[in-house]
């Protein structure tokens, strides 16, 4: 099986827009705001002389060549968006933001703070310590999901340790002043020894750093030079309250973000450790791993587009097309990295970003019975279809062959299920209404089929 991804940039002219490729069903005005994933099928059959019966609809046979073809939006611009997915965009946007004031040393300020603001923030975070202090010390209240409840609605990872929640909780922060009170709050409770979170091992972030040695310090009987290490930690929470509040954040919400794709991708079995370490190493700058990030979460938004458009899949097909959008990324990750080194000026249009319009075509298994079994129940569930045939290599004495195509419409905009559903529609008409429909929404995408 083969797939095949492509990325577009031009959401304006949808002529420049269209695919030009001869087997391609569909020319797309991506100036709409909606995806689309349609089925397309071609075969041949056999013409036999003094005769040409054309089937219509015709049946498919086992040697037709589907594919599978997604346009897939940037979740943001989806009406019926992925309530999880858009969480975990809003993480990913909070981050971005806090590591460019971070990395330039500067303020950071979201919206204007109001005294009410101040006093709910604040009653939430000490709500979050206290509960944090009545907590166990060493269990996370919650089990570790099952793989198979990974990708079911993308389920949160519950595993969060305290650094992860109390992230959860400070990305709703709207200046550095409350990122201060929020550390304070840690600091306090870590000086009193009320405080004994749950911290993961892997979590190497500074903060859980410090909280894990202040939980040492306060569990050793012994311990050479206490009290210097006690002014040391003290000194460290010191710093990040009056001087680097964004500091500790920014490395907590870096590992977060990585442990949570890690979750998706590898305990999904979306895809290999391999193909996702690439994107997720340590050793990268901040704005670096953020953009990758972003490239992350576009393929975990084709993988729900396939989900809700295409019940019933099989995996391994949805699989292969997020092995190939993962190979796809990762060959731009020597640009994203040009693109952050100051000292080069790379044009953002040569690597894949978050915006772009994804279009990704998935050629599946002539002769298998799961793809026919698979693209049966599609033409089941799904309502309507366009034929078309045309003779190819006929000869005079009216023997040849006929060549099928059959388009099977699954996630698509209203507009083009109407047209469809019509039995005397015809596609240049629609075509030419399409500037022109003052009684449909607009944020439909207009198709038109090509014939063969």
């Amino acid at each position: 099986m083969d797939v095949v991804a492509e990325v577009t940039r031009d959401t304006g002219n949808a002529d420049e827009c269209a695919d030009d490729d001869a087997d391609s069903a569909l020319s797309v005005n991506l100036g709409s705001s909606m995806s689309y994933v349609v089925l397309h099928g071609i075969w041949t059959a056999d013409v036999r002389r003094g005769g040409c019966a054309v089937e219509i609809p015709p049946e498919p046979s086992p040697s037709a060549q589907w594919v599978l073809e997604l346009l897939s939006a940037p979740l943001v611009q989806e009406p019926d968006a992925s309530k999880p997915l858009m969480e975990l965009h809003a993480e990913i946007k909070r981050l971005e933001t806090w590591c460019r004031s971070w990395m330039a040393g500067t303020r950071w300020v979201d919206t204007q703070q109001t005294d009410e603001h101040r006093q709910t923030f604040a009653k939430k975070i000490d709500e979050f310590i206290d509960s944090s202090i009545h907590a166990a010390r060493g269990s996370t209240s919650l089990g570790h999901a099952r793989d198979a409840d990974v990708l079911e609605g993308f389920a949160v990872r519950e595993d969060l340790d305290f650094a992860e929640r109390l992230w959860t909780l400070v990305r709703h922060a709207r200046d550095d002043d409350d990122l201060s009170e929020s550390i304070a709050a840690v600091a306090e409770g870590l000086e009193t020894r009320k405080l004994q979170p749950y911290i993961r091992q892997s979590n190497d972030s500074p903060l859980a750093q410090v909280i894990r040695q202040a939980l040492q310090m306060a569990q050793a009987k012994t311990l050479v030079d206490a009290e210097a290490e006690k002014e040391r930690l003290a000194g460290q929470l010191d710093t990040w309250i009056d001087e680097q509040p964004l500091d500790p954040f920014v490395q907590v919400g870096l590992h977060k973000l990585r442990a949570d794709f890690w979750f998706y991708f590898v305990g999904g079995h979306l895809a290999t450790p391999r193909q996702v370490e690439p994107f997720l190493d340590t050793d990268k700058e901040p704005e670096q791993l953020v953009a990758r990030f972003w490239l992350l979460l576009r393929v975990l938004e084709v993988w729900w587009l396939i989900q809700q458009a295409v019940p019933g899949m099989p995996r391994q097909f949805a699989c292969q097309t997020v092995s190939a959008l993962l190979d796809h990324f990762a060959a731009a990750l020597d640009w994203i990295d040009r693109d952050s080194d100051e000292e080069n000026d790379t044009d953002a249009s040569v690597y894949p970003q978050y915006d772009d319009w994804l279009k990704t075509s998935i050629f599946l298994p002539v002769y298998s019975t799961e793809v026919q079994t698979f693209v049966a129940a599609i033409a089941d569930g799904f309502d309507p279809a366009r034929y078309t045939a045309a003779a190819i290599d006929p000869d005079n004495q009216g023997a040849g062959r006929l060549q099928y195509s059959l388009i099977l419409l699954t996630k698509t905009p209203g507009l083009v299920d109407r047209h469809f559903s019509s039995d005397d529609a015809q596609l240049d008409v629609l075509a030419d209404a399409s500037s022109d429909m003052g009684d449909l929404d607009d944020k439909y995408t207009v198709f038109e089929a090509q014939h063969l």
